[in-house]
């Protein structure tokens, strides 16, 4: 039996592949690719570059809606609380972007 060599398989197993188990990976890779091409055209694949750039554009929107929190709530707590409105504001944002800067090392693989 004709035998060809496949570089990771070949190399892993020591020896040479069969014509028989090439043309068997080859189908299956051709399988493969025929499965991610009824996957995509039925949209249940997604492209990496477009979700990376939407989670991080979500990211941002929720990060500045966050740092926008104080100035729309100060006044009203500090009334409550009865203490100045500004220095209250100031603390508040100082504590979230804090635990936004510690949140921020957190790192999400796509």
């Amino acid at each position: 039996m004709a035998k060809i060599r496949n570089g990771a398989e070949a190399a892993a197993a020591g020896g040479a592949e069969t014509l028989e188990a090439a043309r068997a990976r080859r189908l299956r890779a051709m399988a493969d690719r025929a499965e991610l091409e009824a996957q995509r055209l039925r949209g249940e694949l997604v492209d990496r570059a477009k979700a990376t750039a939407l989670v991080q554009r979500l990211a941002r929107e929720e990060r500045d809606a966050i740092l926008a929190w104080p100035a729309r709530v100060a006044a009203e707590m500090a009334a409550e609380l009865g203490v100045d409105a500004h220095r209250l504001q100031m603390l508040l944002e100082e504590g979230l972007r804090a635990h936004l800067v510690a949140r921020a090392a957190r790192r999400v693989e796509i």
